[in-house]
This record gives C-alpha cells, sequence and structure tokens, in this order.
C-alpha cells in the first residue's frame, strides 16, 4: 500500500514538474452594458491587426489563460463600436484599455474609465506610477480652460502651473524608466513621453536598454532620430541646408551662420503653433536687445501655405530673416536637425559651433546675457 502510494505520488509529482507554467487573467468590467460583449487582446501597437485572444463578459466579469514564453507588452481593448477609442494623456491608460505586460503568473484587470492591470511587479509598478500621474494631473482641464483666458494674468498663472504638472510627471516617468532600464514598459513609456525627456536622458535610457527592450514597437523610429540629434548635438559644427525665402529667393543657412559676424539664433516655428505664437515675444525682445552687439535670428517655419506664414510674419512683429520650402513637417532643414516639436530653437557661436538648443522663455535672455559681451 504504502510502495502504491509513493508511485502515485511520484507520478503527480513529475507531471506537475513538466507541466509548462501559465498565466491567468481575471478581468472585472464595470460597466454593465458590457455584459455579453467580448474584449480583445492584442499585441501591444498592432490594434488593427488580428486579435491574440478574446474572451466573453459575463456577469461583469472574464477570464483570459494561457502561457507566455517571454514578458511581452499587450493591450486589452473592446471593439471600436462597442466602446468608442478616446485618446488618455500620455503614459495612461484610455477608458475600458490596458496596456500591460503579458507574462506567466495571476494578474487581475480592471476596465473602467481608469483602467489598470496588476499581479506582477512589473504591472504593479507600472499602474502605481499611473495613479501618480492621475493625482498629479488633478485639475489640469481646469487650468487647460484658464489658459484661453482673456485675462492676461490668469492665462499667465494657469499655464506656469500647467508646466509645473507636466515637469512633476515627466520626472515621475523619467525615475521610472531609469530604474527599470530592461523593461518593456518603460520603452513605452520612452516612446511616450519623447517629447518631454531631453536628448542627454534619451541617450543615456537608450545605452541601458537590452534587446526586448529595443524591440519594442516605435523605439527603432526613436533610436533612428537619436542618431540623427547626435549629428547636431551641442558641441558640433552645425549642419548647412537650403531653403527658399518668402520671394522665393535661395538661401543656404551658412550665409547667416558660422561666418564670423554673429552668433546665430535658428528658430524652427509655424504660424499655426500656439506654444511657438506665446514665445514669439521673448524673439522679439532679443533681436531688439541684441541685434546690434552680434546677434541674429534665422527663422525657419513648417509653415505649408504661404498666406499664413506671411501673416504670422507681420502679426508676430517678426523682423529677421525668414526662410520655408512650405512643406510643412516635412521641411528639409528641420529635417537635417530631427525636429519632431515646435518651438525648437538652435544657437550657434560665430564659429558655427552649436552652443546651446531648446531655449525659450527667459533663458533666452539669460543665455544671450551670458555670451554676449
Amino acid at each position: 500500500m504504502n510502495k502504491y502510494f509513493i508511485l502515485v505520488t511520484s507520478a503527480l509529482f513529475l507531471a506537475a514538474c513538466n507541466e509548462k507554467p501559465g498565466y491567468e487573467i481575471a478581468g472585472t468590467v464595470t460597466n454593465a452594458d458590457l455584459n455579453g460583449k467580448y474584449v480583445y487582446m492584442y499585441e501591444y501597437g498592432m490594434n488593427d491587426s488580428a486579435p491574440l485572444d478574446s474572451a466573453l463578459v459575463q456577469n461583469g466579469t472574464f477570464t483570459l489563460k494561457g502561457t507566455q514564453d517571454a514578458p511581452a507588452l499587450r493591450t486589452l481593448a473592446f471593439a471600436k463600436d462597442v466602446v468608442e477609442p478616446k485618446r488618455a494623456a500620455y503614459g495612461e491608460n484610455a477608458p475600458f484599455t490596458s496596456t500591460f505586460v503579458l507574462e506567466n503568473g495571476k494578474l487581475q484587470v480592471v476596465l473602467d474609465q481608469v483602467s489598470s492591470t496588476s499581479g506582477t511587479p512589473e504591472n504593479d509598478g507600472l499602474t502605481a506610477l499611473q495613479a501618480q500621474m492621475k493625482t498629479l494631473r488633478a485639475g489640469i482641464e481646469q487650468l487647460s480652460a484658464e489658459m484661453k483666458s482673456d485675462d492676461v494674468e490668469i492665462a499667465k498663472a494657469a499655464e506656469k502651473k500647467a508646466d509645473e504638472i507636466d515637469q512633476k510627471v515627466t520626472d515621475a516617468v523619467k525615475a521610472y524608466i531609469l530604474n527599470n532600464p530592461t523593461k518593456q514598459s518603460a520603452a513605452k513609456l520612452l516612446y511616450d513621453f519623447r517629447y518631454s525627456l531631453d536628448e542627454a536622458t534619451q541617450n543615456e535610457i537608450i545605452a541601458k536598454a537590452d534587446a526586448a527592450f529595443k524591440a519594442v514597437p516605435n523605439i527603432d523610429k526613436l533610436i533612428a532620430h537619436l542618431d540623427v540629434l547626435n549629428t547636431v548635438a551641442v558641441g558640433k559644427k552645425f549642419v548647412d541646408f537650403e531653403l527658399p525665402d518668402a520671394d522665393g529667393k535661395i538661401h543656404k543657412l551658412s550665409e547667416f551662420v558660422g561666418n564670423g559676424k554673429n552668433v546665430v539664433l535658428i528658430d524652427f516655428w509655424a504660424s499655426w503653433c500656439p506654444p511657438c505664437r506665446r514665445d514669439m515675444p521673448n524673439l522679439v525682445a532679443a533681436y531688439k536687445k541684441y541685434k546690434n552687439k552680434g546677434f541674429d535670428i534665422i527663422g525657419i517655419s513648417l509653415d505649408s501655405k504661404a498666406e499664413a506664414w506671411a501673416k504670422g510674419i507681420k502679426d508676430l512683429n517678426i523682423t529677421w530673416t525668414q526662410l520655408s520650402d512650405l512643406q510643412g513637417w516635412k521641411n528639409s532643414g528641420a529635417a537635417l536637425y530631427g525636429v519632431n516639436s515646435i518651438p525648437h530653437t538652435v544657437l550657434v557661436d560665430k564659429d558655427g559651433t552649436i552652443i546651446a538648443k531648446g531655449l525659450h522663455g527667459e533663458a533666452i535672455d539669460a543665455k544671450l546675457q551670458e555670451i554676449i559681451k
């Protein structure tokens, strides 16, 4: 009897050892209208492709089971005709949608106006970060409304507060990524916040990244963009290009930059860009103050309509040289400088060396006071 018991126990033990580990997703859906609907699991970044799996929502719950050879980003979502897709704040989940790391273990998913996934260390950490973002961004809609106020002081105060909130969110995301340099959730956040994280930080992150991190959708594009930015980094010589002025006459950038005459601010902007328009009075003031002291500005417009460009120049009191091929974001000069958000400024010394980038607001005058005697 004892011998038989030992044999059975051994067989069960061996079977358990040979059983592949797997994952089990226990999902909760808070909206009763979604009972009887299917929730689909997609490869992250591939929501228009066929889903990898699906589950029927019954009594507000659903379950998904399987095995996962290596952790991978996945997205849980309903069909577009069931839940209308809505944009979410950077880094956060859209309503009734959750992007998470699929890995073996027991995962808990809540699909609601605020969705989340937990159950493994990486998913727990990501969910905690998203909750922190949500807390920091509380009241941002009110600030957005105040920024449109006709009262200049109210608008300025709201803009300052919104910038402070954005910086706090960015700092939290930066800390998460640097603490998780090989995690795929960190790779997703890096791409989400690519406009907020500076070049040095992005290069630092990529230097630590592993193959799985770099394989996350869009990271290859980010790396290619960084390669372009590295050719025009601070300390490098400016890159020359040709563009027409408003009269159609072709000019080389080197006609104005790096000829030993002036320190030059290259300003990438567009008449349709609200932040560009808000910052333009600072450039106008700097130009007026320093134009006779060895300083010049060259405007590179990403406009696509000549009329709008001309009106913007007039309305904003721009008196320095303006160049554009009217190709919008395909502007050939912007492409050479890796410009993917505006306003974008590049400050070049008299000898053609790039000495600063991304100067805006009061930082423009502060830098010019430092270098122009």
